[in-house]
């Protein structure tokens, strides 16, 4: 029996060295290379950093380093019900809100180094959507010298030209981990709290699409309307389609090529865009500009809606298609005022959660369901969530 609150058992020891024979198979499976191997001094407790552009991310990344690492994964993650708690047991796996301050994640980090472990922070809170690096929280270089331990910085390359958010398939090309450098508490005890959270942030920054790399496939495109809800040449809503290597639109019949080198291509001289964040960027300017009235917003797509806690089975509440107004969110059977909406954010390629002041909720779409949008959309209507300026990660801000 450990002490109450006890973060760090033996236990996770043996089952991390049971687990690297499998962390090789899944990498040789994935075509991930890591360039180098960290060895952790003994005694000393490490702070790793990282990007985060795929979903294995963090079983991929512990597989460069010599030692355990305490993962810090999203509450989504921890509410699987058996297997979630499974992992807990065994890996010691810290459960964190998604988009919110959560000072039960923060006391469970700070015991976690007390006690001797080492922490995995994916310090974007979120996977890469558009290449963009997502906003960190401006107190991220003060809590991290409250651990006052070396912070390793690793960054993945390929996890954008490979395995994009919204595809299914993989593609063929590049797709590596590496440490990039190591920041030890000597060298920032006299930097500024800013200082150090600008180090990190320009540390952890990739783009993909800057390497010169080519990915190939012949499903370069597919899915990517689960990204863009918007065209750019006629201004319509939910007329994107994809299909090889193309986007369309079915309404004015705009064609654009996803490239090897993950820019866009079209003959069409309206088509300006060169790579996902332009797009992006295209959409929440539109919709900052949208004109909200008493009609349907979306309505488009079918998916499952889920009452979903942490640590707990998720339990099916409604399916059926999803239709936002400007002042609910309807499934089959299930009406839910937008007013009281506290927090949202997407997770994998199809599927989002939220909380309201009461209840937290997980919708799982279909295969073309675009969950961005409706979470762009919280931020324009009169929510909790846009009033208290609480998503720090899909506001409505541009970026680069």
């Amino acid at each position: 029996m450990g002490k109450k609150n006890q973060i760090v058992y033996p236990r996770h020891m043996f089952w991390n060295r049971f687990y690297r024979p499998i962390a090789f198979l899944l990498a040789r499976s994935r075509h991930y290379k890591r360039k180098t191997f960290f060895r952790m001094k003994k005694g000393e407790s490490y702070v790793v950093l990282s990007n985060h552009q795929g979903g294995l991310d963090g079983i991929l990344l512990p597989y460069s380093f010599s030692r355990h690492l305490y993962g810090v994964l999203t509450d989504s993650f921890m509410s699987i019900g058996f297997a979630a708690k499974l992992f807990k047991y065994q890996f010691g796996i810290i459960g964190k809100k998604k988009g919110a301050v959560d000072l039960k994640a923060n006391m469970d980090m700070l015991r976690c180094i007390k006690e001797g472990g080492s922490l995995l922070i994916f310090p974007e809170g979120n996977r890469s959507y558009a290449e963009f690096q997502f906003d960190m929280t401006d107190g991220l270089g003060k809590f991290l010298r409250f651990f006052n331990k070396p912070i390793v910085l690793f960054n993945f390359h390929g996890g954008m030209g490979s395995e994009p958010r919204f595809a299914r398939k993989r593609r063929k090309g590049p797709f590596y981990g590496e440490v990039k450098r190591v920041l030890e508490p000597e060298e920032y005890k006299d930097w500024s709290d800013e200082k150090l959270t600008e180090v990190i942030k320009e540390n952890l920054k990739v783009y993909d699409s800057d390497s010169g790399d080519l990915y190939k496939s012949n499903r370069r495109a597919e899915y990517l309307e689960r990204m863009f809800f918007v065209c750019p040449k006629c201004g319509k809503v939910e007329t994107l389609y994809s299909r090889g290597n193309y986007i369309y639109c079915k309404e004015c019949g705009l064609k654009v090529e996803y490239t090897e080198d993950l820019h866009f291509k079209s003959d069409d001289p309206e088509f300006k865009f060169k790579r996902l964040v332009d797009w992006y960027n295209y959409q929440i300017r539109f919709v900052k500009n949208y004109e909200v009235g008493d009609g349907v917003i979306f309505k488009r797509g079918k998916a499952k809606l889920y009452v979903s806690h942490s640590g707990e089975k998720r339990k099916l509440i409604a399916k059926g298609p999803v239709e936002l107004t400007a002042k609910t969110i309807k499934f089959a059977g299930k009406t839910i005022d937008i007013s009281e909406i506290e927090i949202a954010s997407p997770i994998n390629g199809t599927n989002f959660n939220f909380s309201t002041t009461n209840e937290d909720y997980l919708v799982k779409g279909d295969a073309r369901f675009n969950p961005l949008k409706y979470v762009l959309m919280f931020n324009k209507l009169d929510t909790k969530m846009r009033n208290n300026k609480a998503d720090i990660y899909y506001n409505l801000v541009e970026r680069n």
